[in-house]
């Protein structure tokens, strides 16, 4: 079973309540889409006659941000209504299903559920990935399943419990000769209709064709821009190369920034592109799979307007966020600037909306779970951060005061950026700022934030900002039992939980004790990290590689592993033990027992400087060794950590 099962919020036990009479949804998110649409402006070269058509049904919003430029938490922020300080979640790599801010609270697709309306989905609407080289389930940033909430739909695209179809071209091809996984590009040998995308517009073609029971709320995710950058070589056919423009940039532009906004320098990204000779042929890439997106809506738009459901169907489309192609000699997506931060943003609501109408004022993908429950009239659950967008869709010319707030990064090193009509303020974490100007600076290349005469609009945009940013992790209180009479300390884990090195108990001089049981799914978790401490000088993480469960111990940054049979699927019971002697023991009770020895004799030799992460992705292993690991999706009954007592060397226990 492909689930990691969610029983229903307190929120959405409640009895359904009926839709009958109320709009269906059709929900589109593209992926890492910028500004590179006609309506936008973005570049005179974006070939998007579906999204421009789209665009002047309803009203379009020329001020629209997303929460945090990058996939998971972008999609948590807008699907679960919170803000990522509320939720927690900030990293691509975090389950957002676990995180005790947001456990118990609908989702959008939940609380539509909930009131009656069908769910459906195709594509990547939580977060979710490729698959890597392979097409994985999971893995590689989570896999074609993802961060899926199978809970929410009635209907999913192309299975339940899996978001991406298979790619018929796999990421790696070095197409582009940079030798990066998964930023690659190039044309390819495949019909429109194969393509992942392709697959998800069929289907929604299908059920868009249908008379359907009762109102729908359909959620389908193009996966394009997204990279690879594989599309059909017709798209690439119709950008020829020498004609194409690259983006307006200013040599010195990084000049009057912050250090800590330059760090993405060391990456290399921008110098190695310029070098091959390559930035007009990432930017035709990227417009042609901007086009190849917009063909994917144009097949949408054409089912709806050709089936059953045309007069009586609110029509979203936008992104989770934008994309660098240069600016700044930035690549990809993060970091709090313009081209990231911005998104399309068109709403089509019959009877709500006029046509041709436009919104400069700004707003955010937060804004969405309230504006579609006060589109059909649906209660607001309490936890939503945003502001329903309906009074801006009823009078083009209304006014809003509050910015859209962008975040980047997540507790003591949050940074946030506040984006009103006219101005971008950025505050770091190290209290650094920028401020723009887009008045006068619309590529935002002169930083006013040191200007006197300017404090005043700083600190008004700052009073925006979140004044605290929530664990999406229990309190160490709540997972740490006080030490025994012999020093020994007891952990009772949940998948999610995180302890810093200063909350987690002390493992220097000690050896541990796990005690595991969950359910196995060798399809979703068979290279997943159940548990790990410390760091790749001292640690160690219990994991599942292949379906095997494995134990990795590290000391004086030595490794040593030891892994027992492949696992079956269903209940599965687990002990581990590193004792301060070195010997290493992983069992599965009536399976199987390996022993192996570590390289210390009286216990881990250092103090590491990470803590303990349960069901994080890699954890304390390295992707290079370890690139399909992903956080435990599945049931787990029992997750028990014992430190042992130290071993007799004078070690302080905490």
């Amino acid at each position: 079973m492909l689930a990691l099962s969610f029983s229903a919020s307190a929120a959405t036990k409640s009895r359904s309540v009926s839709a009958y009479g109320k709009p269906n949804v059709l929900f589109i998110i593209a992926d890492d889409l910028r500004d590179y649409v006609g309506w936008m402006g973005g570049h005179p070269q974006s070939v998007t006659p579906n999204m421009d058509r789209l665009a002047k049904m309803g009203m379009r919003f020329t001020n629209a941000h997303c929460n945090y430029a990058l996939c998971n938490p972008s999609r948590t922020s807008l699907l679960s209504g919170m803000l990522p300080s509320s939720s927690g979640v900030f990293g691509n790599e975090q389950d957002w299903r676990r995180s005790v801010q947001v456990a118990g609270k609908p989702t959008l697709p939940e609380h539509f559920k909930a009131r009656g309306y069908t769910t459906a989905a195709a594509g990547k609407v939580f977060h979710a990935n490729h698959g890597g080289p392979e097409g994985r389930l999971a893995g590689w940033h989570g896999g074609r399943r993802g961060f899926e909430q199978d809970a929410a739909w009635e209907q999913r695209f192309p299975q339940p419990g899996v978001q991406i179809p298979d790619l018929p071209v796999h990421t790696g091809q070095n197409f582009n000769g940079l030798n990066i996984w998964h930023w690659d590009w190039g044309g390819i040998p495949v019909e429109d209709e194969k393509t992942d995308d392709g697959q998800i517009a069929a289907f929604a073609a299908d059920f868009l064709s249908k008379k359907q029971k009762k109102p729908f709320f359909l959620a389908l995710g193009l996966y394009r821009p997204h990279s690879p950058w594989y599309v059909p070589q017709k798209y690439f056919d119709s950008l020829p190369l020498d004609s194409i423009k690259l983006p307006d940039v200013k040599a010195d532009d990084l000049d009057d920034v912050p250090a800590i906004a330059k760090t993405h320098l060391k990456e290399g990204h921008h110098q190695k592109i310029v070098e091959k000779n390559l930035w007009k042929d990432a930017v035709r890439a990227y417009l042609a799979n901007v086009a190849f997106c917009d063909a994917r809506l144009g097949q949408i738009l054409e089912a709806v307007e050709k089936g059953p459901n045309a007069k009586n169907t609110i029509i979203v489309f936008t992104s989770d966020h934008g994309w660098y192609l240069g600016e700044k000699q930035m690549w990809h997506k993060g970091r709090l600037w313009e081209p990231v931060t911005r998104v399309p943003l068109s709403i089509y609501a019959p009877e709500v909306t006029k046509p041709d109408t436009v919104s400069s004022q700004p707003v955010a993908l937060v804004d969405l779970y309230p504006t579609l429950c006060d589109l059909v009239k649906l209660p607001l659950p309490e936890h939503l951060d945003g502001s329903s967008l309906k009074p801006l869709l009823l009078n083009p010319t209304a006014k809003r005061e509050k910015p859209a707030v962008t975040c980047m990064n997540g507790g003591k090193n949050a940074g946030y950026a506040a984006r009103d009509e006219r101005w971008r303020y950025i505050r770091y974490s190290d209290g650094s700022d920028e401020l723009y100007d887009h008045q006068n600076d619309p590529n935002e290349w002169t930083n006013l934030a040191g200007r006197p005469d300017l404090v005043a609009e700083k600190i008004r945009l700052a009073g925006f900002f979140p004044a605290e940013f929530k664990n999406a992790a229990r309190p160490a209180s709540e997972v740490v039992k006080p030490a025994s009479p012999s020093g020994s300390v007891d952990l009772v884990l949940n998948i999610g939980d995180e302890l810093s090195a200063d909350e987690a108990p002390k493992l220097q001089g000690r050896g541990v004790f796990i005690d595991a049981a969950f359910e196995f799914d060798p399809q979703v978790d068979q290279d997943s990290t159940l548990l790990s401490q410390g760091d790749a000088k001292s640690g160690y993480a219990l994991h599942l590689v292949a379906s095997q469960p494995t134990l990795t111990v590290f000391a004086n940054g030595k490794e040593t592993t030891i892994s027992g049979a492949v696992l079956e699927p269903g209940r599965v019971n687990i002990r581990a033990q590193i004792d301060t002697g070195g010997v290493v023991t992983i069992a599965v009770p009536g399976h199987s027992e390996v022993l192996g020895v570590a390289p210390f004799e009286q216990g881990f030799p250092q103090e590491p400087k990470s803590g303990i992460a349960a069901g994080q992705s890699f954890g304390i292993l390295k992707g290079a060794k370890h690139p399909n690991s992903t956080p435990f999706d599945g049931q787990v009954h029992r997750l028990n950590l014992t430190l042992l007592p130290p071993h007799q060397s004078g070690v302080k226990t905490n």
